[in-house]
């Protein structure tokens, strides 16, 4: 996976169906731990909720997976649809989490599965979509004299420079997206052998 698709920033939003409230809300998480810690935090904003159901796909680039649950809901019918939404919007790196207060009427399983997968459209609908791409750090060294060649190379090939320290010479890494790591390693070879 050399480009993926995640958001921008993290969002909320609100649907009522037959009296129950459903709080969705979405963020980026780039592995589980993150997604888990901002899955803690719902919870504790919401201890009276009636459930918090959830999906998450994290470890993009290298490694997506995907978690879900029901929290209590049938089987089947608010983890899968949330997880649904988050496939079928090719979103990776996101927790959506939708928190249900019950409102007295039951839903049946067709509702749930239709109002889960609604709440999580809606805050993704309200979400900004980025495409990121895989990229790959490079630790460089290098003389003064090629500082400002690496740093107009590694502009050029949609890179940053990462914490460069100017001593004897310059040392630091550079950040681009992996299909540009080749140019910028074969640039570093050069160096040393100038």
């Amino acid at each position: 996976m050399e480009t993926y698709f995640t958001i921008k920033e993290s969002k909320e939003a609100e649907l009522t169906e037959q009296r129950s409230r459903f709080l969705s809300y979405v963020f980026p998480a780039s592995n589980k731990d993150e997604a888990d810690a901002f899955l803690d935090k719902i919870r504790a904003l919401h201890p009276q909720a009636t459930h918090v159901c959830w999906a998450y796909q994290v470890g993009a680039p290298d490694n997506p997976t995907s978690y879900y649950s029901d929290d209590g809901e049938p089987s089947g019918t608010a983890g899968q649809p949330i997880l649904q939404s988050l496939k079928q919007n090719e979103l990776q790196n996101v927790v959506l989490a939708v928190v249900r207060y019950f409102g007295g009427i039951k839903l049946g399983v067709r509702g749930l599965i239709d109002t889960y997968r609604a709440a999580a459209e809606n805050v993704l609908a309200a979400t900004e979509k980025i495409k990121k791409q895989a990229s790959e750090e490079i630790p460089f060294s290098c003389p003064y004299s090629f500082y400002n060649t690496l740093l107009y190379k590694t502009e050029k090939l949609e890179g940053e420079i990462k914490e460069a320290s100017f001593g004897e010479s310059v040392k630091g890494s550079v950040i681009v997206p992996r299909v540009n790591a080749a140019q910028i390693k074969a640039f570093l070879e050069e160096i040393k052998h100038s």
